[in-house]
């Protein structure tokens, strides 16, 4: 049976609660405690943290919580179109250019735009209805967030491939008695997966 369009689970056009779930290739451990190489990836959830704290300022969407384990990583996202559709133009182009940008800083960090840049959304209707859509579109946010850790890890191990399984998995969360079960249960997953005994100690997680 085909899986489910992306669209008839949520729409970035309306505002959605969902709980999304990613995993890397063969639930290897590579976002932490490897048993067969006996190596450390934790840095790896430094970088997805840096990542979420970044997307959290620019798209329409918030992180309501999550939890970075090690072979996969739990959100909770709430989308905001109607946040979205009150910036103006430019604001929309400031807001993908920062999140995609053109030109970079020394320390990988996103450059502030040019004018002639925000001017090339600006200036093109077609291009700038589109990056509206995708500012309040949740697989965009997880489509750059995985594409960037995927690309940055592979080139620390030196190898290609997929480093993520190829769809993510996201629960559309309908009701407030569902949001706080949902996230009693990404807040407790280090705990449960024994990774720390509280949620004091649960490293990489909104909880802390």
């Amino acid at each position: 049976m085909a899986r489910p369009n992306r669209s008839e689970v949520f729409s970035p056009d309306e505002s959605s609660i969902v709980h999304v779930i990613s995993r890397v290739v063969r639930r290897c451990f590579l976002l932490g405690d490897d048993p067969l190489t006996g190596k450390n990836y934790d840095h790896r959830k430094e970088w997805i943290e840096i990542l979420l704290q970044h997307h959290a300022m620019f798209f329409g969407i918030d992180l309501l919580c999550f939890s970075l384990l090690s072979n996969h990583f739990h959100l909770v996202l709430r989308s905001q179109p109607e946040i979205v559709r009150t910036w103006n133009n430019r604001e929309v182009a400031r807001r993908w250019l920062m999140l995609c940008p053109k030109r970079k800083l020394r320390d990988g960090s996103p450059a502030e735009p040019k004018e002639t840049e925000i001017n090339s959304i600006v200036n093109d209707a077609v291009k700038l209805k589109q990056i509206r859509s995708r500012l309040s579109d949740i697989s965009w946010w997880m489509r750059l967030l995985c594409q960037r850790i995927a690309v940055r890890a592979n080139s620390e191990d030196e190898i290609s491939g997929k480093f993520f399984e190829g769809r993510f998995r996201a629960v559309k969360i309908l009701d407030e008695s569902g949001l706080l079960a949902c996230a009693a249960y990404v807040d407790l997953n280090p705990i449960r997966a024994a990774l720390a005994e509280t949620l004091e100690d649960s490293e990489y997680t909104s909880a802390q």
